[in-house]
């Protein structure tokens, strides 16, 4: 990053990112504490794993940042 606009930009996006991820837990908890019946386990790891590809997403990110 050579400038401050990079910097801002490449901030943005992370924060992009993390607020997304952090939607989508939020859907996946509220699932696990108020869901009943069949298939919750399914919509709960469907939501996690977008969550954990959100998590990859944001450090593949980082570290082509930094370099």
């Amino acid at each position: 990053m050579d400038t401050l606009l990079d910097f801002m930009t490449f901030t943005k996006g992370v924060e992009y990112l993390l607020a997304i991820a952090f939607v989508i837990a939020f859907i996946a908890f509220w699932q696990w504490v108020y869901g009943r019946g069949k298939g919750m386990l399914i919509r709960i790891a469907v939501l996690l794993y977008l969550v954990l590809g959100f998590f990859i997403l944001v450090g593949s990110c980082l570290t082509t940042a930094t370099r």
